[in-house]
């Protein structure tokens, strides 16, 4: 089945993921299933954009990874970007993030600017650069706190 993603905007900024509908992401519209997954294995490497609901990799990444789920697996290397409600590293990651939630386990190494909401870092898992926690959207009175 071949999808249509001429229309598919990818965020390009932590506003735009707060905003995404992923309803209306191609995978869930199509099906109004959230089931679709991708497993890069360890033989496979990527470079570009990777647009799915759930990655699973194995192997080695080096762009943009967008999906609602991504996990880093032992073997699996990350370069680039990644915009993603959910992040679990076990492998290696030296990326930029905008997530909701990051969570580093076992030999995980995640290194680079990270955004997120909630993060978990098991002793065990390695973490490098900056960590900066997303407040979400601002409602009016929030705003009204910041320095112009």
């Amino acid at each position: 089945m071949r999808y249509d993603l001429s229309s598919l905007t990818v965020p390009d900024s932590e506003d735009a993921v707060e905003h995404f509908d992923w309803a209306a992401f191609p995978p869930a519209a199509i099906s109004k299933k959230n089931n679709f997954f991708l497993i890069v294995d360890e033989s496979t490497g990527i470079s570009g954009k990777l647009l799915t609901w759930t990655a699973f990799i194995h192997g080695q990444v080096d762009g943009l990874i967008f999906a609602e789920h991504v996990q880093v697996e032992e073997t699996g290397h990350v370069s680039g970007l990644i915009f993603c409600r959910t992040l679990q590293v076990i492998g290696s990651v030296s990326v930029n993030v905008i997530c909701d939630t990051v969570h580093v386990k076992g030999r995980g190494v995640l290194s680079g600017t990270v955004k997120h909401k909630s993060e978990r870092i098991e002793d065990s898992g390695r973490v490098a650069g900056s960590f900066e926690r997303r407040s979400g959207i601002l409602h009016a009175d929030a705003r009204a706190l910041q320095p112009v």
